[in-house]
């Protein structure tokens, strides 16, 4: 090779890293911008490898948008893009998570009180109302595991109606509620005259972006009636399993056991009785299907008052019907009339639910945790305060449009800078490591388990968020991916720390799994920086 053409190669490639570092882009260390020869060559032949993939017709009307940064220095390796805004699915879910974790601190416990606002007599009789304060527990013990930790499957409940193939934890979605009434008992009360409430008034119950839920500060299983069906043999029924169960429900099933077809099975709920019809595979798994509550606060009632009755205490009111929270006016509480109160497993278990299952109504309460841990209690207050930690924490706010915590509206959009410039300043932060870990692992946890076999290079050396939004093309009769992401952390096989962002952008999909295709280019892209850099 000639000098001259080794000389057009290395300006080549020193104006791609010039171009690749945006003048607002900062880090904990001064980026280096004399790259060693060593560096260029690192550079050119990722720009070449990942290009065989980027570059592939299935790509001619879609958007790739990739930063590839070492972690301890900042220097960029590969840029292309990474100033654009694309949409970034759930992704957006380390945005927030942070923010919460920089509020609140990793080690923050909800601590959920019960209160009663009248005498209690001689004979156990509370002639007034007993409350349960919502503190915004995100699970009420209901994942809690003997060992402290919270149980979660890698394809959670909460997408059971749409991925088809969730599975259910062991562990009791009243756990909390359970024992914040035997707490009640133990204290001395035997008959509540009154009323049973729950004080919700912590921040502002709001429908989410989406329209899918009512966010409220109470929240039992997810606000989910899990129903979990269960094939007999061919010609009998199958067994229909739900829980949290409540005496005002009442369920109805037709589900019948086959040897041959598909599984096909419908759900519907009047308010009062579940409706559970269709037809199961004699081999098949257990199917799960959901129901969303539409008043958390009036079901969270419900199910607390059954857990009273259990322990023994007699209630004067009806356990159906709305939440009074009207009876609450201005009501304020002294320590002297709390009788029980549950305490959360520390906030960073919660943070794992949420990365590693993107969780999605978690998030999106997230959002209104952070406005009432300020002393405020609207949704868009709670987003202020994002764009609030996002700006001191030296990220522009043009280089992200949020509408929510979850990333599912359809304003959201995100740069791959603006995600590497998180993912670098939290690196400073006390709760990093808790931010660290609860990440999806690849190959081995949350949305990255199995996706790539152990025999991978990249299996176990890439923590990342990923997120995937997929909307319909009905001109066409096909779907098209609106965005396809990763980001995170990798160590490659040099054992070089990195921080990335990947995105790929609006990409027709012919056929039914064509998205994991892209996501399999997206491996090896990961692949490919693993070997090189």
């Amino acid at each position: 090779m000639s000098r001259f053409y080794k000389l057009i190669i290395f300006l080549m490639v020193s104006i791609i890293i010039i171009l690749s570092a945006s003048e607002n882009f900062t880090v904990s260390q001064e980026v280096n911008n004399t790259s060693s020869n060593d560096s260029d060559n690192i550079s050119f032949n990722l720009i070449s490898q990942i290009n065989e993939t980027i570059k592939s017709t299935t790509y001619n009307h879609s958007s790739w948008g990739i930063i590839v940064q070492d972690q301890e220095t900042g220097e960029i390796i590969y840029d292309k893009n990474s100033q654009d805004l694309f949409v970034p699915g759930s992704t957006t879910k380390l945005f927030i998570t942070a923010a919460v974790l920089d509020s609140f601190g990793s080690d923050y416990r909800f601590k959920t009180p019960v209160y009663h606002n009248g005498e209690i007599d001689s004979e156990g009789v509370l002639n007034g109302d007993l409350i349960l304060v919502a503190s915004g527990d995100l699970t009420m013990g209901g994942r809690n595991t003997p060992d402290g930790k919270m149980a979660f499957k890698n394809i959670d409940h909460s997408y059971a109606n749409t991925l088809g193939n969730a599975n259910l934890t062991s562990t009791d979605p009243l756990t909390g509620i359970n024992d914040l009434a035997r707490q009640v008992k133990s204290s001395g009360i035997n008959e509540i005259q009154g009323n049973v409430i729950i004080d919700d008034r912590l921040f502002e119950k709001t429908m989410a972006p989406t329209g899918e839920y009512l966010i409220t500060p109470i929240m039992i299983n997810d606000n989910l009636i899990d129903l979990e069906i269960v094939p007999g043999k061919n010609g009998e029924n199958a067994t229909i399993n739900w829980r949290p169960k409540s005496s005002i429900y009442t369920l109805s099933s037709r589900v019948e056991t086959i040897t041959s077809g598909e599984n096909n099975i419908t759900v519907n709920f009047d308010g009062e009785t579940i409706q559970v019809e269709g037809q199961i595979l004699e081999n098949s798994p257990p199917i799960i299907r959901t129901i969303t509550v539409e008043d958390p606060s009036s079901w969270a009632r419900t199910l607390f008052m059954e857990a009273l009755k259990r322990e023994g205490v007699q209630i004067n009111a009806s356990n159906g019907g709305k939440n009074p929270q009207e009876l609450l006016n201005n009501t304020t509480y002294a320590e002297n009339q709390q009788v029980a109160s549950f305490t959360s497993l520390p906030l960073s278990e919660n943070i794992k639910v949420i990365l590693k299952l993107s969780h999605n109504i978690q998030a999106d309460t997230l959002v209104l945790l952070l406005a009432a841990n300020n002393g405020q209690k609207t949704f868009s207050e709670g987003m202020q305060l994002e764009g609030n930690f996002l700006e001191n924490s030296g990220i522009e706010r043009n280089s992200l449009a949020l509408s929510d915590g979850r990333g599912g509206s359809e304003s959201d959009r995100i740069s791959p800078l603006a995600i590497n410039q998180l993912l670098n300043r939290v690196q400073d932060k006390n709760y990093f490591s808790a931010y660290y870990e609860s990440l999806p692992v690849m190959g081995y946890d949350g949305t990255l388990e199995g996706v790539v076999s152990n025999n991978s290079s990249i299996y176990g050396n890439v923590y990342a968020k990923t997120g995937t939004a997929i909307a319909e093309d009905k001109l066409n009769n096909r779907g098209i991916l609106l965005s396809q992401s990763m980001a995170g952390y990798m160590v490659t096989k040099s054992g070089r720390k990195l921080i990335f962002s990947i995105f790929i952008n609006n990409v027709p999909l012919e056929k039914e799994g064509d998205n994991l295709l892209i996501e399999e280019d997206i491996f090896q892209i990961l692949e490919k920086i693993y070997e090189i850099v």
